[in-house]
């Protein structure tokens, strides 16, 4: 999927957490870390 995206010029931005369960993470301070990073996404790509 990624190859195509970038055949098409559209941007292909992935991260992935190789912590935590299926939730995402495994404390309050991996999640607090990810719910910082999705939200530093959010304000770079909506500023």
């Amino acid at each position: 999927m990624a190859a195509k995206l970038l055949e098409l010029d559209k941007n292909v931005t992935y991260y992935e957490n190789i912590e935590g369960g299926h939730g995402g993470s495994n404390n309050n301070r991996q999640a607090a870390c990810m719910n910082a990073i999705g939200y530093i996404f959010l304000w770079e790509r909506l500023k």
